[in-house]
């Protein structure tokens, strides 16, 4: 004991020398560590942010690709002499023609003649592609709108368009060979018919009587009625 204690006088100032080395060598060691955690939970925050980030702009761009995606689309409707009528999805700013490949293409006794294949399609369209006999309008297709502000029209290949609410009607006792063949419905033949019709019977008093023609049934007489009327 005698001879540690001797040891440690003769060593005293070395012996602090040593204990004050390694105390400063532990303190830089402990604060090398603390800092070095706190790097890592920054950089590891850093990245859960940045991850997060990511994720919320690719969620973002995939929903603006696809809303944008759907505003280059259009629903069109198509009816009348076609293979397979029906609701077809079509590119922003097609025409008539591809909406009829779409269907299948126009039947044998489609009058194409009236059919205006290069009018621009909307979204929302009724096309409605006529059979021979049931127009006389040259390049003309139906195409209505399925919107409550507006009317159901009939587009023609210089972009006019007329309303059935501004639909001219003819006194059938006063009109005329050529006005009876531009009405839907009715053809070069039924309208000598019904001139046939209104010179043996005298006066018409009522629409009804179209019907005893010959070939004018009930969905012939409703294409063509709206028309027609009685004057007093």
């Amino acid at each position: 004991m005698d001879k540690l204690y001797e040891l440690w006088i003769d060593n005293k100032k070395l012996c602090i020398t040593v204990i004050i080395i390694f105390l400063g060598l532990s303190s830089i060691f402990i604060v090398f560590i603390l800092k070095k955690e706190s790097t890592e939970n920054k950089d590891s925050l850093n990245f859960s942010k940045s991850s997060s980030e990511t994720v919320i702009k690719s969620d973002t761009n995939t929903a603006d690709k696809v809303k944008s995606k759907k505003s280059q689309e259009i629903s069109i409707d198509i009816k009348g002499a076609v293979k397979y009528p029906g609701v077809y999805v079509l590119k922003n700013g097609a025409r008539v023609n591809e909406i009829v490949k779409k269907a299948g293409g126009m039947l044998e006794n489609a009058d194409n003649n009236q059919v205006n294949l290069a009018l621009i399609l909307q979204d929302q369209n009724v096309v409605y592609i006529p059979f021979e006999g049931e127009f006389s309008n040259s390049l003309t297709t139906t195409v209505q709108s399925s919107s409550k502000n507006v009317t159901d029209t009939t587009a023609t290949s210089n972009g006019q368009s007329v309303s059935e609410s501004e639909t001219h009607k003819y006194d059938i006792n006063e009109v005329t060979k050529e006005e009876l063949e531009t009405i839907p419905g009715i053809g070069d033949k039924k309208a000598e018919q019904i001139l046939a019709y209104r010179t043996e019977h005298g006066r018409i008093n009522q629409l009804d009587e179209l019907k005893e023609i010959s070939g004018v049934g009930d969905k012939t007489f409703e294409k063509f009625q709206m028309y027609l009327e009685v004057s007093p």
